[in-house]
C-alpha cells in the first residue's frame, strides 16, 4: 500500500445542488465547465493534480501545503474578477477546504482521515471563504498569508475536535478578497470559455484526426483515389463512433460489477458529456455512499432523456439505504412523472418502525443529514407530483 503526505484541498460551488435543480441540462452542464475552466489552470499553475470531481465538487492534492493555500486564495480572486464582469445568472460562488496529511494512493484516488477532515471543514466554510485546519498552519510558510483563528470546532465521524484558521479576507469589498498577489504569481492563465467541449471542439478534434488518417492512408496506398480514401476514413470514422458509444457504458457496467470504483471514475471522465455520462457519475457516487448527489446526477440525466436514471431512482426509492430513499424520494418529486406515484405511496404508509435509521449506516462525503425519515419525503414528493400547495 502507497501512502504519501499531501495537502488536500477541496472546492465546491456553493448552492450547486439547488441550482441544479432549476437549470435544464445544458445549463447544469455550463456551469460546471465554467466552475473547472476558472480553477484548473489556477491548480495547474501551483502544481496541483486533480484527483476527482463529482457534481459541483472537486478534490485537488498539493505537494507543498503553502501552495495549496495561495492556489485556493488565488481561486477566489480569480472567481471575484469573473463574477464582477458578467451577470447575476452568470456568477458562481466557491468555497474551499484544506487539511493535510498521510492519505492512501490507490489506483488515482486518495484514501484517509485527513480528507474526510478536508471534506468536513468545507462542510464549515461560507461562499468565498478558505477553511484550513492546524495541521496546514503548522507546517506551511506562515510569512505568505495572514489568517484569522476560528478555535477548534467539533466535526462528524472525527473523533477529536480540530482547529480551523480562515485566510484573512481583504475588509475592501471593491478589491479582490485576497488582493490578488497569489492570483498574480499563477502567471498568465488561459482564458475562461465556459463554452469548451461543446459541438465546435469536437468538430476541430474530428477535422484533425480526419486530416491525420488521410496522411498515413495516403502513403500506404498512394494508388487509392482521393474520394475512395475520403469514404474509407467516413466509414472508419463512423465505425469507431458507435464502438465507443456502445463499449463505453459496457466497460463502466464491468467495472461496477467488479466494485473497481478507480476504473469506473476513469471510464466515466472519458466519456463524452451528455446524459449518460451525467448517469454514470450518479452510478459512482452511488457506490461511494454519496446518495444526495446520486440522486441529483438521476434526476438530471432522467430531465435529459436518459430512461435508465429514472428506472436507478426507483429502486434507490425502493430498497436503497435510508438516505438514498430520502434523496431519490425528493427527486422523483421534483421529476413529476406519473410513474412514480405507486413506489411514493408505498414508501409515505410504510410503518413508523421501518423508517428508523439504520445502526452505522455512512454517509456521502458533505452529507449534512440531519434527520432521515423516507415516509416524509415521500409524501412531500406526492405532494409536488399532485401539485399541492
Amino acid at each position: 500500500m502507497r501512502t504519501a503526505n499531501l495537502a488536500i484541498v477541496f472546492t465546491d460551488i456553493v448552492g450547486y445542488a439547488d441550482r441544479l435543480s432549476r437549470q435544464t441540462y445544458e445549463q447544469s452542464q455550463r456551469m460546471l465547465r465554467l466552475h473547472e475552466a476558472l480553477v484548473l489552470p489556477v491548480f495547474r499553475a501551483y502544481r496541483g493534480r486533480r484527483v476527482k470531481s463529482i457534481g459541483g465538487t472537486l478534490l485537488v492534492t498539493f505537494e507543498s501545503p503553502t501552495d495549496a493555500i495561495l492556489c485556493a486564495s488565488a481561486v477566489q480572486d480569480r472567481i471575484w474578477e469573473w463574477n464582477k464582469g458578467v451577470p447575476e445568472w452568470d456568477r458562481i460562488k466557491v468555497r474551499v477546504g484544506v487539511n493535510v496529511g498521510e492519505v492512501r494512493l490507490e489506483k488515482g484516488d486518495v484514501f484517509g482521515e485527513p480528507v474526510n477532515i478536508a471534506a468536513r471543514v468545507l462542510g464549515l466554510s461560507d461562499a468565498g471563504e478558505v477553511l484550513f485546519t492546524e495541521s496546514i498552519w503548522l507546517s506551511m510558510n506562515r510569512n505568505e498569508i495572514e489568517a484569522d483563528d476560528g478555535g477548534y470546532q467539533e466535526l462528524k465521524g472525527v473523533p477529536e475536535p480540530v482547529r480551523v484558521f480562515r485566510v484573512k479576507p481583504c475588509a475592501d469589498l471593491t478589491q479582490r478578497p485576497y488582493l490578488g498577489k497569489a492570483l498574480q504569481r499563477a502567471g498568465k492563465l488561459a482564458k475562461v470559455d465556459p463554452t469548451r467541449l461543446t459541438s465546435s471542439e469536437v468538430r476541430g478534434h474530428l477535422r484533425a484526426a480526419w486530416e491525420s488518417a488521410a496522411g498515413h492512408i495516403a502513403e500506404a496506398f498512394p494508388w487509392i483515389t482521393e474520394h475512395a480514401r475520403a469514404l474509407a476514413i467516413g466509414a472508419g470514422c463512423l465505425v469507431l463512433a458507435v464502438a465507443a458509444a456502445l463499449l463505453t457504458p459496457a466497460a463502466v457496467e464491468r467495472a461496477l460489477a467488479r466494485r473497481d470504483l478507480g476504473a469506473v471514475q476513469r471510464q466515466v471522465q472519458g466519456m463524452r458529456a451528455g446524459p449518460t455520462r451525467t448517469y454514470y457519475e450518479g452510478r459512482l457516487q452511488e457506490e461511494r455512499k454519496e446518495f444526495e448527489g446520486a440522486a441529483r446526477s438521476f434526476e438530471a440525466a432522467a430531465r435529459a432523456g436518459e430512461r435508465g436514471a429514472f428506472d436507478r431512482l426507483i429502486k434507490m426509492a425502493q430498497s436503497g439505504p435510508c438516505e438514498a430513499r430520502v434523496g431519490a424520494a425528493r427527486a422523483l418529486g421534483r421529476l413529476g412523472d406519473q410513474e412514480a406515484v405507486r413506489v411514493l405511496q408505498s414508501m409515505a404508509s410504510e410503518p413508523q418502525n421501518e423508517q428508523q435509521q439504520e445502526p452505522g449506516r455512512q454517509e456521502g462525503l458533505l452529507a449534512q443529514v440531519i434527520d432521515c425519515n423516507p415516509r416524509i419525503a415521500a409524501h412531500d414528493a406526492l405532494e409536488q407530483i399532485r401539485g399541492a400547495p
